[in-house]
């Protein structure tokens, strides 16, 4: 055999099974892992053979002992093991095959058979190891797309707030109404307002493409009280010309949070909350803050005409939406936030019909 084969192929020979085993090394195999599994490397950089040739007849150690220990370690398991043998009883060829062998040679053997088996087989290895690489390079590029859908996740949840607060800045429309029309700049006024508008239009509509609930990147949780958390409500309150009634208690402990996110939840649920209440005749909306057991309640509840009852179980899915302008993200996002600071939120029809959403946050411990 080595005859026949050694102008092709490096070959190493074991004369019993013991000895076969010991040239594996088995104990440190695991080491020599990622050697071994590299179709790239040529075999005498590789720890491993492309091919074991084995005999059955062997003094100790038969072969197929070694061929059961080879197929149980899992380094050696894929290594395709060709048995050559004098036996020629169909039931030891049976035994061979299922002891993982993959072909089955007997003696005497011919030279231009064994080559071309042995041909075929490692050309059949290349192939798998080939389609192992393969399948290893879609799953890395799977994972990069993953990292691409989340850092779009990512730009479309600021978009989300960007958006939101281009809504507060389109009020500059007004602006030409509040100046006297004897004033020679108000025609020059009244352009730059104009060309501002459209560059407002544009970027809302730019950013109603990208919502999305991701987390902010690079933010630390610092310490804060709770109140300057809301001052959001306070400009957003003036766009939507509501009633706001408040009931901040005056003694709310600090928590530990990424102030910006926050702010995003208390955004985006007043924002929710004013448009709930748009086409009612009183548009009155009540914020309550609070603390109890250890942690900080906020609630935020309109005089709308409510949630019915089929949508409210889903009202945090993301993607869900009721409305035609909108993509479902923002109650997802509000939800993902909190959960990222062991907060909780709940939606509830309030006692008038409304809405309430209540959400509460882990006080700070010294």
């Amino acid at each position: 055999m080595n005859e026949i084969l050694r102008e092709e192929y490096i070959i190493t020979v074991a004369t019993d099974g013991e000895r076969a085993l010991s040239r594996f090394n088995l104990n440190n195999l695991p080491e020599l892992n990622s050697l071994s599994t590299s179709p790239a490397l040529p075999y005498r950089s590789s720890p491993l053979p492309d091919i074991i040739l084995l005999d059955i007849m062997m003094p100790g150690i038969d072969g197929y002992e070694v061929c059961r220990q080879l197929k149980s370690n899992r380094i050696t398991s894929d290594i395709p093991v060709i048995f050559i043998t004098a036996k020629d009883d169909i039931e030891d060829e049976e035994k061979g095959l299922q002891m993982g062998a993959v072909d089955y040679i007997t003696k005497p053997v011919s030279p231009p058979i064994v080559r071309a088996r042995i041909r075929n087989h490692l050309l059949i290895k290349n192939q798998r190891d080939l389609l192992q690489n393969s399948i290893s390079v879609l799953e890395h590029r799977a994972e990069l797309l993953q990292h691409r859908a989340e850092l779009g996740m990512l730009a479309a949840g600021l978009a989300h707030d960007i958006n939101n607060i281009l809504f507060v800045a389109m009020m500059v429309d007004n602006l030409p109404d509040m100046i006297p029309d004897h004033l020679e700049e108000k025609s020059i006024i009244k352009e730059h307002v104009r060309n501002t508008m459209e560059s407002l239009v544009m970027g809302r509509e730019i950013c109603r493409g990208f919502t999305s609930y991701l987390n902010d990147l690079g933010e630390e949780e610092m310490v804060q009280p709770f109140p300057p958390l809301l001052k959001p409500v306070d400009m957003f309150e003036k766009t939507f010309k509501v009633k706001l009634c408040r009931d901040i208690s005056s003694n709310l402990p600090c928590i530990k949070c990424k102030g910006s996110q926050i702010k995003r939840v208390i955004i985006n649920l007043f924002i929710n909350a004013c448009q709930a209440v748009e086409r009612q005749a009183l548009k009155r909306i009540t914020i309550r803050a609070w603390s109890e057991n250890e942690r900080i309640f906020f609630s935020i509840q309109d005089n709308g005409p409510g949630i019915p009852a089929h949508v409210l179980p889903h009202i945090f899915e993301e993607h869900y939406t009721t409305r035609k302008e909108g993509n479902g993200l923002g109650l997802s996002m509000v939800q993902r936030i909190l959960n990222g600071h062991s907060g909780t939120i709940t939606c509830s029809t309030a006692g008038d019909g409304g809405t309430v959403f209540t959400l509460s946050l882990p006080v700070f411990k010294v």
